[in-house]
C-alpha cells in the first residue's frame, strides 16, 4: 500500500494527505515512520535519549517517539490529518533525522538552479511570506518550517507553505487551515532531495542588502541554530554545510519590496540568469 513521504521520512498513518507525496517504495535513504493520536493520558516525560523520547509541545499536547519501531503518538485532542502532516510532522522530522546523525534547522529553502538555498530566521522574519512570494514568482520551494540536510544535500518537506496573514498580490490559491488560524498555500511536487546551494539568514532593515558571511562565522552560525545541540554532530559533516555560501539577507516590512528583493536573489545567486 502506498505510503507518504517528506524531510527523509517513509510516513504511516497520513495516506490521505495530499500534501505529502505518496510513494509505493522507501525512498532511499528515508526512515520509517508512523503517525497515529491517542486521546488519553499521555505516558511520564522521557528526555531525549538513544532510544525513545516523551515531551510536550507548545500547544500542550504530547508526542512519544520510538526509535526502534518508528512509532510517533500524538497524545491530546484530536487533529486533522493535513495538520498533522504540517506543522506536527516538524518535531518528528527533527528527532529522527537527528537520531540518524543528519543536521536540521527551523528554516526553509528554496531552488535556484537545481540547487536548495536554505533560509533562516527567527519565527518573525517572513521566512514563510518569503518563501510564498517566491512560489508565486514560478520559484520552486523545497521546504518551508524545518530543513533537513543529509550530508550535503536538503531534503523536501510537505508541499506547502502556511501563512499568518495574506501576502498582498499572491496570485496562488490558499485555504484556511489549523481553525483559520493560517492560510495554506499548495506548492507542486518537487525531488524529494537537491544539492545544497548555500544559506540566507533574514533580518529587517530600512534598505535592501543581500552581504556576504565569512566562513568562520557562517560556520559558527550553522553550529548555534542545529536542532537538538544536545545531540552529537559531525563536524567534518558542518564544516561541508559551511563550505557552501553565507549572506544576510535586510530588507524593509514592506510588501512592496518582494519583487525587489526577488530581483536581488536572481542578480546576486545568478548574475547571468533567472531564478528556476
Amino acid at each position: 500500500m502506498p505510503a507518504r513521504s517528506a524531510y527523509g521520512l517513509h510516513i504511516r498513518g497520513l495516506d490521505e494527505v495530499a500534501e505529502l507525496p505518496a510513494t509505493t517504495y522507501p525512498p532511499a535513504g528515508s526512515r520509517p515512520v508512523t503517525v497515529c493520536q491517542r486521546h488519553i493520558a499521555p505516558p511520564p516525560r522521557v528526555p531525549l535519549n538513544g532510544d525513545r523520547m516523551v515531551r510536550q509541545l507548545t500547544d500542550g499536547r504530547t508526542l512519544a517517539l520510538d526509535r526502534a519501531t518508528g512509532d510517533a503518538t500524538f497524545y491530546g485532542p484530536p487533529l486533522a490529518a493535513d495538520v498533522l502532516a504540517h506543522p506536527y510532522l516538524a518535531p518528528v522530522a527533527v528527532v529522527v533525522n537527528r537520531w540518524a546523525g543528519r543536521e536540521t534547522f527551523h528554516a526553509g529553502a528554496f531552488v535556484h538552479t537545481g540547487r536548495a538555498w536554505v533560509v533562516l530566521g527567527a519565527r518573525t522574519a517572513g521566512k514563510s511570506t518569503l518563501l510564498a512570494a517566491l512560489a508565486d514568482r514560478e520559484v520552486p520551494v523545497l521546504a518551508d518550517d524545518i530543513v533537513v540536510c543529509d550530508g550535503d544535500e536538503v531534503l523536501a518537506g510537505p508541499r506547502c507553505v502556511d501563512l499568518r496573514e495574506p501576502v498582498p498580490g499572491l496570485g496562488l490559491p490558499t485555504r484556511e487551515v489549523r481553525d483559520a488560524t493560517r492560510l495554506r498555500v499548495t506548492l507542486p511536487a518537487i525531488a524529494p532531495r537537491l544539492p545544497l546551494g548555500g544559506w540566507i539568514f533574514l533580518r529587517w532593515g530600512d534598505g535592501l542588502a543581500l552581504t556576504p558571511i565569512g566562513p568562520a562565522e557562517l560556520l559558527a552560525r550553522l553550529a548555534a541554530r542545529r536542532s537538538l545541540p544536545e545531540l552529537p554532530s559531525d563536524s567534518a559533516a558542518l564544516l561541508t554545510l559551511a563550505g557552501r555560501p553565507g549572506y544576510d539577507l535586510t530588507r524593509p516590512r514592506d510588501w512592496a519590496a518582494l519583487d525587489a528583493t526577488h530581483r536581488l536573489l536572481d542578480s546576486t545567486l545568478t548574475p547571468a540568469g533567472a531564478l528556476r
